[in-house]
C-alpha cells in the first residue's frame, strides 16, 4: 500500500469515529512531529505541527497538506 493510501485510510477512519477522540500521531524518537484529528463539531480535519493548528473542511485538502507537510519532514531527515 501506498503512503498516499495509509494516509487516506487514516483521515477516513478519523471522520469515520468523529464521535471518538482520536488523535493519530507522526513521531520520530517519542517526539511528535505531527498529529491529525477530526473535530465532530467544526466537521473538519484538525493538523497540529508544533504550535501551529490548521483545520481543512474536506478529506482530499487535508491529505495533500499532510502528504506535503510529511515530504516536508523527510527532506530534513535526509
Amino acid at each position: 500500500m501506498s503512503e498516499n493510501n495509509e494516509l487516506y485510510t487514516i483521515l477516513r477512519t478519523l471522520e469515520t469515529y468523529s464521535q471518538c477522540d482520536i488523535t493519530h500521531s507522526f513521531s520520530e524518537h517519542d517526539t511528535d512531529l505531527l498529529k491529525v484529528s477530526y473535530s465532530h463539531e467544526s466537521k473538519a480535519f484538525v493538523v497540529t505541527q508544533h504550535d501551529a493548528v490548521e483545520t481543512y473542511q474536506d478529506l482530499s485538502s487535508a491529505l495533500a497538506r499532510l502528504e506535503s507537510l510529511l515530504d516536508d519532514l523527510k527532506s530534513l531527515a535526509r
